[in-house]
């Protein structure tokens, strides 16, 4: 099992996540080697959709990071979810709404961006 650092890191949110039928072929990690658009097409065959974003650890096209899985905790509420990096984030996460909303109990669009602790863990945390 694969265990991280805990770090302080920015989430914010992006709607584009939120759309099921989003094409993988859009985000960082679309094609090539470390691609996941052939396993995965759109972003709702993810498996934690939609659970899903951008991360500063993936630098851009076909990073090494692509699929990774990051366990994610909110402290002011106490909440914790699993997200699959599948895009480049220039500071922190950038999410979907709907996952911004899970970990700061439905107030994504109130609070905009918040500060968790992020820590990458085994990709098979986000089924992968």
């Amino acid at each position: 099992m694969f265990v991280g650092t805990t770090f302080a890191v920015r989430a914010g949110f992006d709607n584009a996540f939120d759309n099921a039928a989003g094409d993988m072929n859009t985000v960082s990690c679309s094609t090539g080697f470390n691609g996941l658009a052939s396993q995965f097409p759109t972003f709702g065959s993810l498996p934690t959709f939609p659970n899903i974003g951008g991360a500063s650890a993936i630098a851009g096209f076909d990073s090494t990071e692509c699929g990774s899985c990051w366990q994610l905790t909110f402290p002011t509420t106490g909440k914790s979810i699993n997200v699959t990096a599948i895009d480049h984030a220039g500071d922190g996460f950038n999410l979907s709404q709907e996952a911004l909303d899970e970990l700061t109990n439905g107030n994504a669009v109130a609070v905009g961006v918040i500060q968790v602790d992020a820590v990458e863990v085994d990709r098979s945390a986000c089924g992968l």
